[in-house]
């Protein structure tokens, strides 16, 4: 398995990123921390930190250019959305041998002065449909430290990023595929009977997220029909709040409309649960959650 050091970002695809940058800004607490331009490869990106314990940074790319690979991904059934996860390992080269030794292809570039890989990516035809950037460590990493949850802006309180939800025909053989290559450790598993989806959810080595596997369930699950749509593809981002009205507040103050609301109890401790629309986050769908206890939502 790849020795998987930390989490690095999440990259989004966003054909106009500026409304929403500002949204995340806004809403999700995220702070503006760069702005840069590829010319050679016809695209653009912004940074942003986002709230929390994750330590996990967020980056939104848009085109600059119509030949550009970003381009071709809004274009195709992805996009908008999801574009790929970065993570950092010890030795890219490393992780190029050991991606070989699993009957993985390592795939992009570039090399650099002394042959060796610079970053290296798991193609989607790999990754179940996503794309994984491996990358060497940078303490400077633009994403650290995490950003403070901020007790007087009207946000959604963000507290951690909680999973990215990976939608797939097979939850088992997705889920093997994670622990074989990212060491990722099983934690919880549903068969689907209570409702239309099956999932498997993984912890990450580093501790800092979590994936979750949907396989669909049933007649006319909405998993069935985005795999219909798109394939084998990154479903939705879940976000862990501080506290639910404060979260159900901010959203009615900057006019953002919520859906899927749910309220459970687990052990005897409350939660709450609800989702915004990808049309108002540039193409990702985001679910966000409340737990009265640590550890009863999943």
């Amino acid at each position: 398995m790849l020795d998987i050091r930390h989490i690095d970002h999440i990259s989004q695809v966003a054909s106009d990123p500026e409304p929403v940058v500002s949204l995340y800004q806004k809403l999700f607490g995220f702070e503006h921390a760069g702005a840069w331009e590829e010319p050679r490869e016809g695209y653009r990106g912004i940074n942003l930190s986002v709230p929390g314990r994750s330590g996990v940074g967020w980056e939104i790319l848009a085109p600059t250019r119509a030949d550009s690979f970003v381009q071709r991904f809004l274009d195709s059934p992805l996009g908008p959305g999801l574009h790929h996860v970065t993570m950092q390992v010890p030795s890219v080269a490393d992780a190029a041998r050991e991606l070989q030794s699993m009957g993985i292809e390592p795939w992009g570039g570039p090399e650099n002065e002394g042959g060796e890989w610079d970053e290296v990516f798991i193609h989607p035809r790999d990754g179940h449909g996503f794309l994984f950037q491996l990358t060497g460590a940078h303490p400077e990493s633009w994403h650290r430290p995490p950003v403070p949850v901020r007790a007087e802006a009207r946000t959604l309180g963000i507290v951690a990023i909680n999973h990215l939800s990976h939608a797939h025909p097979r939850r088992e053989e997705l889920a093997a595929w994670y622990e074989l290559v990212f060491g990722m450790m099983g934690i919880y598993a549903a068969d689907g009977t209570d409702g239309p989806f099956a999932t498997a959810v993984l912890e990450a080595p580093t501790q800092q997220m979590r994936w979750e596997v949907l396989q669909p369930f049933g007649d006319g699950s909405f998993v069935s029909r985005f795999l219909q749509a798109r394939g084998p593809a990154m479903h939705h981002v879940a976000f862990q709040v501080a506290d639910w009205q404060r979260a159900l507040d901010a959203c009615v103050f900057h006019d953002v409309p919520v859906f899927g609301v749910r309220d459970g109890v687990t052990d005897g401790a409350l939660w709450h649960e609800a989702f915004i629309h990808p049309r108002f986050t540039g193409g990702v769908l985001v679910q966000f959650f409340w737990e009265e206890r640590p550890g009863i939502w999943i």
